[in-house]
């Protein structure tokens, strides 16, 4: 189905759409739009839809376990290869690898 001067009523609808959202932001600031077809720049910095801010490092002091896993890291061990040698299982060494973001 062909419909004549398409293109003329497309550009017409966009600009209509625009100045309809930027009337209803000015009217609403909290309003949000959930659509990949409108620039909505605030779900860039925590999330799609919100969420936790990221962390820009992780500052969380290191146990005796950790930092003893750390250094075995930085010396290239794999995590199971240092879990058998401190005797902790995998999932745990795997565990605090991530918690902490080893090796550091």
């Amino acid at each position: 189905m062909k419909i004549p001067h398409r293109k003329e009523y497309e550009e017409f609808y966009r600009t209509c759409w625009e100045k309809q959202v930027k009337q209803d932001k000015k009217e609403n600031p909290r309003l949000v739009y959930n659509t990949r077809y409108i620039n909505n720049s605030a779900h860039r910095k925590n999330g799609f839809k919100g969420g936790r801010p990221r962390k820009e490092e992780n500052k969380l002091g290191l146990t005796k376990d950790a930092e003893m896993l750390n250094r075995m890291l930085q010396r290239g061990m794999t995590v199971t290869d240092a879990a058998q040698i401190m005797g902790i299982s995998r999932k745990w060494a795997s565990m605090t690898k991530k918690k902490y973001g080893l090796p550091r």
